[in-house]
């Protein structure tokens, strides 16, 4: 569960409440890691929290890097801006390489195996009117230099598609695939967030099968196919959650499996929150069960109840 499901919460109030829930997995969310970056040291305060966490059995194998210049708090609105990996200003893309180095610190320090990052350049067709390959080179020249430092730590680097008119050439596993052949890195592999896709009309499906083995990390959310509603699968979305988990076993998935599903969460009183809290992780179970047809209780392959000892 990624832990922008309780944004509000600071990390370590956050940590013992899913703990309470049952969520021993978490991924570190992008406002979280910034609470945990105002105190220092990011592979000092990294190794703390990691420790802390370990106190209620939960771990942090996946993590979202930043998408935001500031963190969620009241301090930090003021100046607050959308962050970009791969800006055209040199001195820019400089010190976005240096912010990147301290993420990737406190990553490796938590024990993050799968750091999901967005590929960057959404300014540079529309705002300084690069064209496509232009755009391209920016965002390989950006992750070849996180790649290079990333190199023998134990956190991975998943591209994740995006849906946006800003952010062509994002959307497919084609086009990640075609970043990271440029890119040349173990380092680098694949997130897929299902409600992007489902925006974008990308076929979830079709896109796990192509990408294969670079699938490392999943972003589980649906949504009506206008807007990202981070909505918990098998509500009133849109996205085909039987071939997107067929997929996933036809290709022998091995990755984290994660909701990201804030959406569930807004306008929502805590106490039924925690409610849709509990039943999102036997809504994981579920669905992680399907994905590997183990102690299933229904045939995957067409929903016919199966016979049981029990």
């Amino acid at each position: 569960m990624w832990s922008f499901y309780l944004k509000e919460w600071l990390p370590r109030d956050m940590v013992p409440c899913f703990a309470e829930h049952g969520w021993q997995t978490l991924e570190l969310g992008e406002e979280h890691a910034h609470d945990l970056l105002k105190e220092g040291s990011p592979s000092r305060v990294g190794a703390a929290f990691r420790r802390y966490a370990a106190d209620f059995n939960v771990s942090f194998p996946q993590a979202h890097f930043i998408m935001n210049t500031r963190g969620y708090r009241p301090e930090d609105l003021p100046g607050k801006r959308e962050f970009d990996l791969a800006p055209a200003d040199d001195a820019e893309f400089d010190a976005v390489m240096d912010v990147m180095k301290r993420w990737l610190d406190l990553f490796n320090a938590l024990g993050v195996r799968c750091g999901v990052l967005h590929a960057g350049g959404a300014g540079l067709s529309a705002g300084v009117g690069w064209d496509a390959a232009r755009i391209f080179e920016r965002r390989v020249k950006a992750l070849e230099r996180i790649a290079e430092y990333a190199k023998g730590g134990e956190t991975l680097i998943c591209l994740e598609n995006y849906s946006s008119r800003s952010d062509v050439g994002v959307e497919t596993a084609a086009d990640m695939i075609g970043i990271i052949r440029a890119v040349n890195s173990e380092q680098v592999k694949i997130c897929l967030d299902t409600g992007h896709a489902n925006v974008a009309g990308v076929d979830p499906a079709a896109f796990i099968r192509e990408a294969g083995p670079l699938l490392k990390a999943l972003h589980i959310a649906d949504n009506l196919g206008q807007h990202d509603n981070h909505m918990l699968p098998y509500g009133a979305g849109t996205v085909p959650w039987p071939d997107v988990l067929k997929a996933l076993r036809a290709i022998g998935y091995d990755g984290l499996f994660n909701f990201e599903v804030p959406g569930e969460s807004q306008n929502c009183p805590l106490p039924e929150r925690l409610v849709k809290l509990d039943y999102a992780k036997t809504l994981a179970r579920c669905m992680i069960d399907e994905i590997y047809a183990a102690a299933c209780r229904v045939n995957p392959e067409n929903g016919v109840p199966l016979k049981t000892k029990d």
